[in-house]
């Protein structure tokens, strides 16, 4: 062969591994600008978290692209205002759907346009008969959504304002993976403005801006807003009964007495309290989370001991040593408030449940304690305490009787994360009763959880990761009043639900190890569907019921988006 052809060969050759290797590099495409197809739209629903990446998360996490996302607003499809058909798919009863994708499918829900149950799902109640015409559908184009900008932003909400075409109301709608939490709908008009709130930091969420006027014409324009890391000394309070950041609502993750060389496993599966510092001073715990966690520190250590921390807890446990006659003035005299310390948070033993035996000085000092602290939990671990192999049930009456004792304060309990004192492998905590167990006790009125202890295996971690990846998406919703919620009677399924800006969240748990059934009535549900967090079943409710049928200790966030 010529020499030249072999120069020529060898030139091709270098060229196209150029090329490839510049396709391959991460972050070389660019910003994400044209509409997605809907194919790309399905293969979404399976793109992967960003991976944590060591003790400080520089990396934004949620819906992750392979690139770093800019902070603020970044723009995914092409049009500003795009009228889409509301369609919801064929479904199965109680099967997964097989429609549009989850993201827009819950979406269009919250457009008052109509759309029907789903196929197969049998109502509870016979419908009515009725002679009335349906509603004409309405004509003409959309509504245009623009000059979509962000006014404000903070790790934990952003201010966002835009425009419409024409007169019409909007809403938000946004989540780490997909849109299921929605604002209160703007005023009509041309000009729109609104903060959303209980973000995480560091975190990207998809976003998608709606509109719908008067006659029922309506556009979404979809957005991936990414909030910054922690920049600045952040004040912890507590109000309405949820823990607030810089005033915004949070639902802490939360480890105890954790080492500073072991805190990178704790936040890559997305905790972010850590109370105590197992290893030296809170101070020292909080110099070494800053700008990724918070850190609580011991009241009984010196203000330089825990200087940094955001809150402070009072011993562990303290009811355990106290008289039955222990009174709040008791209380402040044996450790004194400290002024801009923070919330007190106080862990009890689980002797105060009406289900529990009492201590043996009695209940008496309960009230006391409940006045002294700001943030009330408990620790119960039916296996690794109670050593009962199906007693999960009590994991949410435990956590109402905490609700009622805290009077209005937040409170959280304590999950067991593996074996400690019960042994036997069908004592041994797994992901699935981790799973149920967190949101048994979110379901009975939690606005925090921790793990105990602050190890755990793989397996475990990773459940711990995703529970907490699917409370910091639903912050804002979980931290509001329960509403009326009930299962059929003597079914051992759980329920607790939450009205959020009109959308209406059904949390459903099995507290059994066989499989469970029954009809959950939620008044506030009426004849709307309902499609559940991981976007995986979908239900009909009639006169505010419907029916599930749960695998062993499967839990269920159901979601049914706004009427209008």
């Amino acid at each position: 062969m010529p020499l030249r052809h072999i120069c020529w060969l060898l030139l091709a050759v270098v060229a196209g591994a150029a090329i490839g290797f510049k396709i391959g590099l991460p972050g070389s495409g660019g910003t994400v600008s044209a509409a997605p197809s809907s194919a790309q739209q399905e293969a979404a629903a399976g793109m992967a978290f960003a991976p944590a990446t060591g003790r400080r998360p520089v990396k934004p996490v949620g819906l992750y692209t392979g690139r770093d996302a800019p902070i603020g607003l970044q723009k995914l499809s092409a049009v500003d205002g795009e009228s889409r058909v509301v369609s919801e798919g064929p479904v199965g009863d109680g099967t997964a759907p097989a429609g549009a994708p989850y993201a827009r499918d819950l979406t269009f829900l919250a457009f008052p346009t109509g759309a029907s149950a789903p196929v197969g799902a049998a109502p509870a109640a016979a419908p009515t008969t009725t002679t009335s015409a349906a509603p004409a559908a309405p004509s003409g184009p959309p509504p245009t959504i623009s000059d979509v900008r962000t006014v404000a932003i903070t790790p934990f909400s952003a201010t966002l304002s835009w425009r419409t075409s024409e007169a019409a109301t909007s809403r938000v709608a946004y989540g780490l993976d997909t849109p299921v939490v929605w604002s209160a709908p703007t005023a009509a008009g041309t000009t729109h403005q609104l903060t959303v709130p209980a973000l995480t930091p560091a975190a990207t969420y998809h976003l998608d801006v709606t509109a719908t006027t008067a006659d029922g014409r309506a556009a979404v324009s979809e957005f991936l807003l990414t909030t910054p890391s922690l920049f600045a000394p952040v004040r912890v309070s507590t109000a309405g009964g949820a823990i607030l950041l810089d005033g915004q609502a949070s639902f802490p993750k939360i480890v105890w007495n954790q080492c500073p060389d072991a805190v990178s496993g704790n936040l890559a599966v997305g905790i972010d309290f850590f109370m105590g510092n197992g290893c030296g001073s809170s101070a020292q715990l909080a110099t070494w989370l800053s700008g990724s966690a918070f850190a609580v520190g011991d009241a009984n250590e010196t203000a330089s001991a825990r200087a940094g921390t955001v809150g402070t807890f009072l011993p562990d446990e303290w009811d355990t040593h106290l008289p039955n006659d222990f009174s709040a003035a008791d209380a402040t005299r044996l450790i004194p408030p400290s002024p801009g310390s923070g919330p007190r948070f106080l862990t009890l033993t689980n002797h105060f449940y009406s289900r529990a035996a009492p201590l043996p000085q009695g209940r008496g000092m309960y009230p006391a304690l409940a006045a002294t602290a700001d943030v009330l939990g408990f620790d119960l671990y039916p296996l690794q305490n109670w050593c009962r192999f199906d007693s999960f049930g009590d994991v949410f009456d435990s956590q109402l009787d905490l609700v009622a004792l805290a009077r209005g304060k937040p409170t959280f309990q304590w999950i067991e994360a593996r074996q400690m004192d019960c042994p036997g492998r069908e004592l041994e905590p797994t992901p699935e009763t981790l799973r149920a167990e967190a949101w048994l006790s979110v379901a009975g009125g939690a606005h925090a959880i921790g793990y105990f202890p602050n190890n755990w295996s793989a397996t475990v971690g990773a459940e711990i990761a995703q529970v907490d990846h699917e409370i910091s998406t639903l912050a804002p919703v979980l931290v509001e009043p329960a509403i009326a919620a009930s299962a059929s009677l003597g079914s051992m399924v759980k329920v607790g639900a939450r009205d959020h800006n009109g959308a209406v969240y059904v949390i459903v748990v099995n507290a059994s190890r066989a499989p469970a059934s029954a009809t959950i009535t939620v008044p506030a549900l009426v004849d709307r569907t309902l499609v559940t967090l991981d976007g995986q079943y979908k239900a009909a409710a009639s006169g505010g019921a419907f029916d599930v049928s749960l695998a062993p200790l499967e839990a269920r966030i159901y979601i049914a988006a706004p009427t209008n």
